[in-house]
């Protein structure tokens, strides 16, 4: 526990942010096929991973501004 209490507070948003990145990617790594499971082809605007890639970047602003 030594060696964490020496890296500077902003490490933790560092790898706050980091996992966030991480999770974008991993998320778009899921096929279409599977997130729309058993119903019609949408629209672009309808699909899920805009919404939460979207929802990730206003996350790492707020990370970033207040890092």
């Amino acid at each position: 526990m030594e060696l964490l209490s020496l890296l500077p507070t902003a490490w933790g948003n560092y790898l706050s942010m980091a996992l966030f990145l991480l999770l974008a990617l991993l998320l778009w790594r899921v096929p279409k096929g599977l997130i729309e499971a058993g119903s019609e082809s949408k629209p672009t605007y309808l699909d899920l991973r805009w919404w939460a890639t979207a929802l990730i970047a206003i996350q790492l602003a707020i990370y970033w501004v207040f890092n």
